[in-house]
């Protein structure tokens, strides 16, 4: 399926209001991260949210919005099967691409819940291209796994770089991949594959192997400059990321790998040539990344950094064939932009090139406890209290819905007057930062109706248990 060019009412205003910003040079400096969630609370946390006109303070109407919600909610349980997500699934898969992100990485009903409706989105709606947050090679382990390879899969999981998916929920949805592609022609089976461009040392690892296989002559003359890339030098603040001589470095791995193509596709095959080629692009782009985070231009590094997912994930879909691509990751990067001039996100990037074929799915929460790392290493966790939900957010409302747990896509529900006026009166959303985890929910400056297609809520939230804990 080719792209669509038509847009929502609200994308539509997003992207004219995006192109103003650019135009006006106001797409966030260089000197601070535009999209850093603010971390102060204006109200009582547990105080329900206050919309900007007076309908927030006639009883009257916000009963209204709250029985407009009620009708046009779905039911979701976090904690049942997979078949309790079919009305859910169908709406979604309207969109051969779906980007679900969580707003918590700490929670664990999200985990249950990306589980669940990857399993209905594969198993009934033809998704074939599992894409997760995660530097592409991440995955490669757990995606040979899910083929049918004796790999084990603790091993697989344990390789992986982001700690938030080393779950039970997400153990279990390989499992249940490995099950539904036994049997299955290679061409109808579901892969899983990493996108992202933050840890450039997996791919400098990946062009490293794939040379020892193919040239090995070449990689000793190269290798004095290679080897030290394969290790994560972000760690070191005395070391040197993007300089000439790697820049040099990474123009020999292309023009070698071009001029080379025949020979190595002989060797192994066309697929693993072009997945070389994408790790020494997504190697550049990571040194870059992180290059800009050094120098303190954080802004810069998530332009680099979402504008390289976004690529990564198109990229996938036509490598692997998959017309049909589910995109997990943080909802900081899932999510379109709203028009206020920060960098684009991988969301945005996505909907400017495949329109209405993306769908934006958020994943809320209301109050509970989530899980954050307690240092750098990322194997010790505490528990925190989100305090939620934060004032002013579709949270804050959300709660009084009669259902705990509910999906509602604002397409449909916008039809109802109440509705329409909720979303647009609303311009943040709760989020949890690791780096702040103490100070529980915070709000991001986003008007989610801009950002998002439907959202997934849970009133209640619980702390996820990470298998790299201890």
């Amino acid at each position: 399926m080719g792209p669509r060019t038509q847009l929502s009412r609200r994308r539509a205003l997003a992207s004219i209001s995006a192109l103003a910003g650019a135009v006006a040079g106001c797409t966030g400096g260089d000197s601070e991260d535009a999209t850093t969630p603010s971390r102060t609370r204006t109200a009582d946390p547990t105080a329900t949210a206050p919309r900007s006109t007076e309908a927030t303070e006639n009883p009257d109407e916000r009963a209204a919005l709250i029985d407009a919600i009620d009708s046009e909610a779905v039911a979701i349980d976090p904690d049942a099967s997979a078949d309790g997500l079919g009305p859910v699934a169908t709406r979604l898969a309207q969109s051969p691409i779906v980007g679900i992100g969580e707003n918590s990485h700490g929670v664990s009903e999200f985990k249950g819940f990306a589980h669940r409706l990857v399993r209905r989105l594969v198993a009934d709606h033809g998704y074939r291209l599992v894409a997760i947050e995660g530097t592409i090679g991440d995955f490669g382990p757990v995606d040979r796994y899910v083929a049918g390879a004796d790999v084990d899969l603790d091993a697989a999981m344990g390789s992986i770089e982001f700690y938030f998916w080393r779950t039970d929920a997400i153990r279990r949805l390989f499992e249940w991949l490995r099950e539904f592609n036994a049997g299955r022609p290679a061409t109808d089976r579901a892969v899983v594959r990493g996108y992202d461009a933050q840890f450039f040392d997996v791919n400098a690892t990946a062009v490293r192997s794939y040379l020892e296989r193919v040239d090995p002559a070449y990689l000793d003359g190269i290798d004095e400059r290679l080897m030290p890339l394969t290790r994560p030098l972000y760690e070191r603040h005395d070391a040197d990321l993007l300089t000439e001589a790697r820049l040099d470095l990474l123009d020999s791995l292309g023009d070698r790998l071009r001029a080379r193509r025949d020979a190595y596709v002989a060797e192994t095959s066309t697929a693993e040539w072009r997945l070389a080629r994408r790790h020494v692009r997504t190697l550049e782009r990571g040194l870059r990344f992180q290059a800009a985070l050094r120098a303190e231009r954080y802004t810069q590094g998530k332009r680099v950094r979402d504008a390289a997912m976004a690529e990564n994930v198109s990229w996938l879909r036509d490598w692997t064939g998959a017309d049909r691509a589910v995109v997990l990751g943080s909802t900081n990067h899932t999510m379109r932009n709203d028009g206020s001039g920060e960098a684009a996100r991988m969301g945005q990037h996505l909907a400017d090139e495949y329109g209405d074929d993306y769908y934006s799915l958020g994943c809320l929460f209301g109050t509970g406890r989530f899980r954050a790392p307690t240092g750098p290493e990322r194997t010790a966790f505490g528990t925190h209290d989100l305090e939620g939900p934060v004032p002013g957010t579709l949270a804050a409302t959300l709660v009084e819905a009669a259902e705990s747990s509910l999906f509602l896509d604002f397409e449909t529900a916008r039809r109802r007057a109440p509705i329409d006026g909720w979303l647009d009166d609303t311009s943040q959303v709760g989020v949890s930062v690791p780096r702040a985890a103490d100070r529980g929910a915070v709000p991001l400056p986003a008007a989610p109706d801009a950002v998002y297609d439907g959202v997934a809520f849970v009133r209640d939230v619980t702390p996820a248990s990470f298998a790299s804990e201890g």
